[in-house]
């Protein structure tokens, strides 16, 4: 399966850090220049922001114009891709995690999530299915708020996406609520921002800075219209949820990933 890891150009630590960890998977991926925070004018911020109800950074927006551009090149590549963002950390199976996903005849809209978040999800009660081995498996997903780091998108899925996604929108609340994706949490999880890294001190370099302006909407009654938006397409699966799905953490183990790597990045 083919992998992409949005990244700046300029982060040579972050590129460093992925290059000896896919080194040391066994795994070939690609770079995908990430769209620079710092190339958004003030009026383009301002522009997204009023499309948003929540307070609007430039890294929001860089965020999710990087999604976009990655989501096109899948177009293009016309098969499943594996999209990772430059802090996350992978287990040691995620080679037989993405095989399995590939060997896979899904449907269009199946996206697999396999990143941990540190925030419960609304998940079905049962498994859609496993490996043969039973080390690890798919659950469909009805609630997920958080976490665009690590997730396998086919070129139909991220064709709709696309054309979601004119306008500005926070990408991973966003994506993850549309009423027509087919969303599946792989556990235990094999993905996991360094910053969630149990007894890991959180490297400067892998922080990004607080630092910029926030944008918020300008129209109260637009900011409104579009949360009862955001709102109601959430609904249709937070239904299903309820009658098949409970709240609960993603699993994860954390047994399964390079410590070594991580220190040393």
């Amino acid at each position: 399966m083919r992998i992409l890891i949005i990244s700046r150009k300029a982060d040579e630590v972050r590129r460093s850090f992925q290059i000896r960890q896919l080194a040391a998977l066994g795994l070939t991926f690609e770079f995908f220049d990430a769209f620079e925070a710092a190339d958004l004018s003030a009026e383009e911020c301002q522009t997204a922001a009023s499309n948003w109800p929540s307070p609007t950074r430039r890294q929001d927006i860089a965020c999710f114009l990087s999604h976009r551009k990655a989501w096109q090149a899948v177009i293009e590549h016309g098969a499943k891709t594996l999209i990772l963002e430059d802090d996350a950390v992978l287990s040691d199976d995620i080679a037989a995690v993405i095989a399995a996903i590939e060997a896979r005849k899904d449907a269009w809209n199946n996206v697999y999530d396999l990143e941990f978040a540190p925030r419960r999800h609304i998940l079905n009660r049962q498994r859609a299915w496993q490996d043969e081995a039973g080390r690890f498996g798919a659950t469909r997903v009805y609630q997920n708020r958080v976490g665009t780091a690590g997730y396998v998108i086919g070129p139909e899925a991220a064709k709709r996406a696309l054309a979601d996604t004119t306008s500005y929108s926070l990408i991973d609340a966003h994506f993850w609520h549309r009423s027509w994706l087919a969303a599946y949490q792989i556990e235990p999880a094999p993905v996991i921002q360094q910053r969630f890294l149990e007894g890991e001190a959180e490297s400067g370099d892998f922080v990004r800075p607080e630092k910029d302006q926030v944008f918020l909407p300008l129209s109260k009654l637009r900011k409104l219209a579009r949360r009862l938006e955001l709102e109601s397409i959430k609904a249709r699966n937070l239904v299903l949820g309820f009658f098949v799905g409970q709240k609960r953490d993603v699993l994860v183990d954390r047994s399964r990933f390079n410590a070594g790597v991580v220190k040393s990045a």
